[in-house]
């Protein structure tokens, strides 16, 4: 039982984004292992018992260079609460104490979680998808195209044993995705059994504890824990469906005294209609200002507090997702300032970036700017007014039509000073 992970995956590795004879290219690639398990089963008859509310699928995220040392540990760990068994949250149960300690444990190890957590009852019944394939295949279709798009290259791996038909739907869907995208991309396909990997049995400990807190017959069953909070942490990316603002809107007692659900609605839809309009791009620079607005969504959806997000901790998440050569200067440029002029509103000052849900954060970013911009102007100013003087009027700097928005706002700085 447990052990050393043995050779025996599932998976599907991808390497994608880049075309070059150059194979050095390829060594900055850091290879990520997810391992896949889920809660839940089809079905939405919600009065039988046994049919959850929720369907959660989690992706265990490990470097490679982390496997072997993730395994060791986390097999010291399997022994002292499971002896000879596996790590099961359905062992657990309503243990809520043991599973705490268990879930404290782990936390220290290097790895992260993504999680996919589906709202069965707010899938409306003539939708198709209440047909368990349809139902399969279009969480497939999230689970991978999420994957795909944080991830350069990949191996997923998920449990072979047992009559679990989620799982064979997504062994089956992986399948029929080995299609190379470049001509550097490894498709190739092995099971593994969860007996002997125990990656795998912490995917499965993390959904059923993830279910405490969405499943409505499980969170009916704890008080005052909340499982999503306790391994914040360690939380890569939680995606919902269906979407919708009101799921992700914070209980009123959490929100801060300023909270403006005016604000904070408009500013999410622009960064929904970001992402909705260029989910499917291929271009990098697209996929970087993805991976950052998704992850700025996902602090604006799940913290109360909102606290505004410092550049090196997204910078870092760019860098997990394989983009390792993004400066500050390129991140401002190319990340931020793309996404504004695509009419995303995002706040900054001094202390990180943020969406905006008051006032403050909107005035914030007014103010953040107006540093950066006043003196700018005040130099142009004084360049234009130096030249214009010492060249008795011959040379105005500003008098280029191309430079009108520019000469009206000086104009006006002057009246103003005036």
């Amino acid at each position: 039982m447990g052990g050393k992970i043995r050779p025996l995956y599932f998976y599907v590795e991808l390497k994608k984004g880049y075309m070059t004879s150059d194979i050095s290219v390829l060594q900055h690639f850091k290879t990520k292992y997810a391992f896949v398990d889920e809660f839940g089963a089809f079905g939405f008859d919600f009065e039988k018992e046994g049919c959850t509310t929720h369907f959660i699928i989690t992706a265990i995220i490990v470097d490679e260079d982390d496997l072997e040392n993730v395994s060791i540990k986390l097999e010291t760990i399997r022994r002292r609460y499971f002896q000879s068994g596996e790590i099961k949250s359905s062992k657990i149960g309503k243990k809520h104490q043991r599973r705490i300690a268990i879930l404290n444990d782990i936390k220290d190890l290097p790895f992260h979680i993504f999680s996919f957590v589906c709202d069965k009852e707010k899938i409306f019944e003539n939708s198709g998808l209440r047909f368990k394939k349809t139902f399969y295949k279009f969480l497939n279709d999230l689970v991978y195209a999420e994957l795909r798009t944080y991830f350069t290259s990949l191996v997923i791996s998920a449990d072979e044993i047992g009559a679990n038909d989620y799982l064979k739907s997504f062994a089956n869907y992986i399948r029929s995705k080995e299609k190379p995208l470049t001509l550097f991309d490894q498709c190739t396909f092995r099971f593994a059994n969860s007996k002997h990997n125990n990656i795998i049995q912490i995917a499965d400990l993390i959904s059923g504890s993830l279910a405490y807190k969405y499943d409505k017959k499980m969170s009916k069953k704890i008080d005052n824990i909340d499982y999503q909070e306790l391994l914040f942490d360690k939380i890569f990316r939680i995606d919902y469906f269906p979407k919708d603002f009101d799921s992700f809107m914070v209980p009123e007692k959490d929100l801060k005294p300023d909270y403006n659900p005016l604000i904070a609605n408009l500013c999410y839809r622009k960064a929904k209609s970001f992402i909705d309009d260029y989910s499917l791009s291929d271009n990098d620079e697209t996929k970087q200002q993805l991976i950052v607005l998704k992850y700025l969504l996902f602090r604006f959806m799940n913290r109360s507090a909102r606290n505004y997000i410092p550049t090196p901790e997204i910078i870092r998440q760019l860098n997990y997702c394989g983009y390792s050569n993004i400066n500050t200067r390129y991140f401002r440029n190319k990340i931020i300032a793309k996404l504004r002029d695509r009419d995303v509103i995002i706040s900054s000052c001094h202390d990180g970036y943020k969406i905006p849900s008051t006032e403050k954060d909107l005035y914030a970013f007014v103010n953040h700017e107006r540093r950066i911009i006043e003196p700018m102007l005040s130099r142009l100013m004084r360049c234009n007014d130096i030249i214009k003087m010492g060249t008795n009027g011959e040379i105005v700097l500003l008098s280029d039509p191309k430079y009108n928005v520019l000469s009206t706002i000086i104009k006006q700085q002057q009246l103003t000073y005036d």
